[in-house]
């Protein structure tokens, strides 16, 4: 889940760079990139993909459910590609596993079971 926070930072970051319009420039994606390149194209997807992450895991903790130790793998694998400037590969994982958590699985109750569906 700390991948998620961090990454949910740098998004902030990003659009405090932005002009008023709400478009952002070319410069503030590169400038923004937590790798220090730029990706301008693949940002917008990339962003979508962790908007949807972030709904879903912030959304464990109030169900009274929690994330599976291969689900935080996978949010710390996100993060660990986002450092080596593996963009493309962050949206492809990110996008997976926002599937994977909207389907369901990789949650489990707080007491052990899966949850109801």
């Amino acid at each position: 889940m700390d991948a998620v926070v961090r990454l949910d930072e740098w998004r902030r970051h990003r659009r405090a760079r932005e002009p008023e319009t709400g478009e952002p420039t070319e410069a503030a994606s590169l400038a923004a990139h937590p790798a220090g390149t730029g990706h301008p194209t693949g940002l917008a997807r990339l962003e979508r993909a962790v908007d949807r992450l972030h709904e879903l895991v912030s959304a464990t903790g109030r169900k009274g459910t929690r994330l599976t130790p291969p689900v935080e793998t996978e949010l710390l694998a996100i993060l660990g590609e986002l450092t080596i400037d593996m963009v493309q590969e962050a949206t492809d994982r990110a996008e997976r596993l926002a599937e994977r958590l909207a389907s369901g699985k990789g949650i489990i109750r707080s007491g052990g079971s899966p949850p109801a569906v």
